[in-house]
């Protein structure tokens, strides 16, 4: 006998030997008392395949899912198809991966794969073995942002080193704004342009050299807009710093939405006004937007910041997402620390290019 024969015979022999260890041990059992009962209900043809399908269905019960059998392996229809609810893209591509180690060795031997959208599919020869229905869970999704960034290198290393997706709103004359903005994007985070707006207070505006304002000549604007995206690029979207009295203007929402229509980025109505017209103005014009729903760092407090950072957990599972706007200060980032610490199988952490890509295909 060839060697390559050999190997697959005592491979075969192996997986049954370790099936038989597998049920002595109650792994049968353990899939019973999940509810997923469809191996026991339909019983085993107790070919190689068979013992094959056992390891796939344990090695499902491995990760975060849940999973329920549509057509079960009979004498007439030898294949199945299961749909499968994974926690996230992750533990579907940690399944995966688990699988492919397994039968890479008998793919010389007719296995092959197919993959359409959520469908994924497994063959020997020309037969289906087995046909995967992929979805995934509903996760509240948070979307923080981090404003104010570029006059503090070093506590914005730190948020830029949190091991999340973050949004980092930078303002574009700020010292190290440009060199931040470019970091933040090398480490992964997504980066938006923090544009200061005139607030109804005189005394906010006094000092702002780059300010758009109420009644500014359309052409005044539009360079204002080319400034800050010639600065920084690797923007992707745009909010307001300020702008109490800026984001109830019509006419300025107007001509701002026109140019970031043309740039394709979003905006982020920071709402620091609830009188603000920001919002439904861009939705008007056709601009991607969103509202900020929870403030995080009113108070300069650890503890004030977490029952914020709840507080927006408890919105995104109402809602199925949440926008929370904080600052580069030392309480925010050890309270963000702790919050991811505390559950972080029950949210996920979003840029808000997702949770606006997500919306256009509901």
């Amino acid at each position: 006998m060839r060697w390559p024969h050999k190997f697959v015979l005592f491979l075969l022999l192996g997986l049954v030997g370790w099936g038989a260890a597998l049920f002595a041990l109650g792994v049968e059992e353990y899939l019973l008392q999940e509810g997923q009962s469809a191996l026991s209900r339909f019983g085993f043809l107790f070919s190689p395949g068979d013992w094959f399908a056992l390891f796939v269905f344990h090695e499902l019960k491995r990760g975060n899912t849940s999973f329920s059998v549509l057509h079960p392996a009979l004498p007439s229809e030898p294949y199945w198809e299961v749909e499968v609810t994974f926690a996230s893209a992750r533990e579907r591509d940690s399944f995966l991966g688990r699988l492919e180690v397994f039968l890479a060795p008998f793919r010389p031997f007719g296995l092959s794969e197919r993959k359409r959208g959520n469908v994924y599919e497994l063959f020997w020869g020309d037969a289906m073995w087995f046909r995967f229905r992929f979805h995934f869970k509903k996760i509240p999704k948070i979307a923080v942002v981090i404003d104010d960034i570029g006059y503090n290198p070093h506590i914005a290393e730190k948020f830029l080193s949190l091991p999340v997706k973050l949004n980092v709103a930078v303002f574009p004359h700020a010292p190290y704004g440009i060199a931040l903005a470019r970091r933040a994007a090398q480490q992964g985070k997504e980066v938006l342009i923090h544009f200061p707006m005139e607030a109804l207070s005189p005394g906010e505006n006094s000092g702002e050299r780059f300010l758009l304002r109420v009644g500014m000549a359309e052409g005044e604007v539009a360079r204002m807009i080319w400034e800050a995206f010639e600065r920084i690029p690797e923007a992707r979207g745009v909010n307001n710093h300020k702008g109490s009295k800026a984001t109830q203007d019509r006419r300025l929402m107007e001509l701002c939405a026109v140019h970031f229509r043309k740039r394709g980025v979003y905006f982020l109505d920071s709402l620091t006004t609830p009188r603000s017209l920001a919002f439904q103005v861009m939705k008007e014009m056709g601009v991607p937007a969103l509202r900020r729903d929870v403030f995080l760092d009113g108070e300069t407090d650890v503890g004030y910041v977490l029952g914020k950072l709840r507080e927006a957990l408890a919105i995104a599972q109402r809602h199925g997402f949440a926008v929370a706007i904080g600052h580069p200060k030392e309480a925010t980032y050890e309270a963000l620390r702790k919050f991811l610490s505390e559950s972080p199988s029950e949210y996920e952490f979003v840029f808000l290019s997702e949770i606006l890509g997500e919306r256009s295909r509901e």
